[in-house]
């Protein structure tokens, strides 16, 4: 990034790994956005809004909880679930004919290995634990608006660096 002669540097903020990670750069004159080998510039004078914020997401949080314990349940308890259904189908047949036909035993009805219900049960148990952390841990946004749209970027935590940067930028941006 090269400055105007009359520019310097007044904050930055990392935005975390990736393609949509990289720096943002505040000078005296304009924010600098860079990610990769890309750079933008926006002039201070262009921004119309600027939001910076930490927000917990409880809903997600409650709905991760029973989600997890949901699907623990279920797999802990298939078993015991599977045993009852092929009792009650065998007392059903038991009723619907007076005698078994001869040679023929009563069977199950409902038959799944329990490892394959924990491997179908593994993605519910480990999405409803991210969107648990992820609710408890909440996430800290930072939105930079322009008259030609948003830039929002997020990051998970408590991201002081990032609420300091949102205030500077609206500091420069006011004056």
């Amino acid at each position: 990034m090269r400055l105007a002669p009359d520019e310097k540097p007044v904050a930055e903020a990392p935005f975390g790994l990736g393609p949509f990670g990289g720096l943002a750069i505040l000078t005296t004159r304009r924010l600098v956005l860079e990610a990769g080998q890309t750079e933008e510039s926006i002039p201070l004078r262009a921004l119309t809004s600027v939001r910076a914020g930490f927000t917990r997401n409880p809903a997600g949080a409650f709905w991760g909880a029973l989600l997890l314990v949901a699907a623990l349940a279920f797999a802990a308890a298939y078993k015991p679930l599977e045993t009852a259904v092929n009792t009650l189908g065998m007392a059903i047949e038991k009723r619907m004919i007076d005698k078994p036909l001869e040679g023929e035993a009563y069977g199950r009805y409902v038959y799944v290995s329990n490892g394959v219900i924990w491997i179908v049960m593994l993605p519910l148990i480990g999405w409803g634990g991210f969107r648990l952390a992820s609710g408890l841990i909440g996430e800290t946004e930072l939105v930079i608006g322009t008259a030609s749209g948003e830039l929002r970027r997020s990051m998970p935590g408590r991201r002081e660096e990032l609420l300091e940067f949102g205030a500077e930028v609206g500091m420069q941006a006011g004056r």
